[in-house]
């Protein structure tokens, strides 16, 4: 969204730009990368974060995902070609 949608109008969220989308891939990408610190509930039952990869793998998907969507919801529909008689 904030890659096809949002940037016609610039990077300022007044102007509906991609300011805020751009800080929400932002923190779903190190949060992804990073895994859970030490206030989480993950920690508090010593679950150990997932490995790098995982989370580079995860924002790739996320990534190509979204792309995806976006193309499926916005191509044109097949014309159909009338006949003549029926």
């Amino acid at each position: 969204m904030a890659l096809t949608v949002k940037t016609a109008h610039g990077l300022w969220v007044q102007n509906d730009g991609y300011e805020y989308p751009l800080v929400l891939i932002a923190a779903i990408t190190t949060l992804s990368l990073t895994g859970p610190g030490i206030w989480s509930v993950d920690h508090l039952f010593g679950i150990d974060g997932p490995a790098l990869w995982i989370g580079a793998a995860a924002s790739l998907l996320g990534i190509s995902s979204g792309l995806a969507v976006r193309l499926l919801l916005h191509a044109k529909p097949p014309q159909l070609n009338p006949s003549k008689e029926q």
